[in-house]
């Protein structure tokens, strides 16, 4: 009888532990939403130099992956980690950082922190719509930027993004980077300031739908402690086949054109033709090819 006494005992003691073990090692996860997106891109291509040399050349074409996670709320909470992916890496670069930020989501606006998005460069790329060539005579600080806090907010038609770098840099400004963009519809345009090198830039893009076609159309000013660069590019597109003009004002000046055909929901090739206008002298046209095919997720 003691035998079984001592066995019940035992049993007792280890539901009890167990049930103790399990109630505090309980993890309640948030309600949150999670999706991983990405592009895989490899081309061939062949880029002339300023002397009309070229050769062909495969490699990956600004391929990347990325997770976005998201928490409905009265506040709500946002995050994304994405990082470009070199397709031909056989070493330790495989991977770098594109975008790493979080936020929170209110009445007000979005406020959010990390690596991100530059507010004007949103302006300025508005023309970026090819796989491999153009968007050559915008003028930016960088599509995406380290060290910031963006706010953003949109009423109706109207949105304002607002953008500043602190990178604690010595000798330097507290504010190193200042950005606005405002959009009304197909409008948006915006301001950039780099408060160390007092260098300032402008720009103003718009779309419009014409029914069988869409055109776009940007225009940019750097403006270098009295020093300006002008730039300005169009882009009209018909159905899966774009071109686009550029030129540096007193510059270069671009052409270019593309196609792309799907060949199922994710996965499409492309070809692209771009000539470059050399105002130097000395220098020759420069023509590129590319071909390619991508699988979006």
């Amino acid at each position: 009888m003691s035998s079984i006494k001592t066995i019940a005992s035992a049993t007792a003691g280890v539901l009890a532990l167990t049930t103790l073990v399990s109630a505090e090692t309980t993890v309640t996860l948030p309600d949150v939403d999670a999706s991983i997106y990405g592009k895989l891109n490899y081309a061939a291509y062949y880029n002339e130099d300023t002397s009309g040399n070229g050769t062909w050349t495969s490699g990956n074409n600004a391929s990347r992956i990325g997770i976005e996670i998201s928490e409905a709320g009265d506040i709500g909470a946002f995050g994304k980690v994405e990082v470009g992916v070199d397709m031909d890496d056989a070493g330790s670069d495989t991977f770098s950082s594109r975008l790493a930020y979080i936020g929170v989501d209110s009445p007000v606006g979005t406020v959010s922190i990390g690596r991100q998005n530059s507010v004007f460069t949103g302006v300025t790329g508005a023309t970026d719509v090819f796989n491999m060539y153009g968007s050559n005579a915008d003028n930016n600080q960088g599509s995406r930027l380290s060290n910031t806090a963006v706010w953003t907010n949109a009423v109706g038609p109207a949105s304002v993004s607002t953008l500043v770098q602190m990178d604690g840099t010595a000798n330097t400004k507290d504010i190193d980077i200042y950005e606005v963009a405002v959009g009304i519809g197909p409008i948006t345009a915006g301001y950039s300031k780099n408060n160390n090198t007092e260098v300032d830039y402008m720009a103003v893009a718009g779309t419009i739908d014409l029914g069988m076609a869409t055109v776009t159309g940007m225009y940019n000013i750097k403006d270098d402690n009295g020093t300006e660069t002008k730039g300005y590019e169009v882009v009209a597109t018909m159905g899966n086949i774009t071109a686009g003009y550029g030129e540096v004002v007193d510059g270069d000046t671009y052409f270019t054109a593309g196609i792309s055909q799907p060949v199922t929901g994710a996965l499409s090739v492309y070809a692209e033709y771009q000539l470059e206008q050399n105002v130097t002298a000395s220098e020759k046209d420069q023509n590129s090819y590319a071909i390619g095919t991508k699988i979006v997720f």
